[in-house]
């Protein structure tokens, strides 16, 4: 979820998750902790960041 909320801007994803945006920019800013958002929110984050970042695997060695 944290990239999802450095890679898209506040308003783009309050309008697109309907979350709203004073609560978008307190996640971004870190005044509010993304482990204590609310379930409904957090669905609606993730859902907005499946459909909006692409995967990433990463492989350690």
């Amino acid at each position: 979820m944290r990239k999802i909320l450095t890679e898209s801007t506040a308003k783009a994803i309050s309008e697109a998750t309907n979350i709203g945006l004073s609560s978008i920019k307190k996640l971004k800013s870190g005044e509010r902790s993304v482990e204590k958002m609310n379930l409904a929110d957090a669905i609606k984050l993730t859902d907005f960041a499946k459909k909006n970042i692409s995967a990433e695997i990463n492989i350690w060695k």
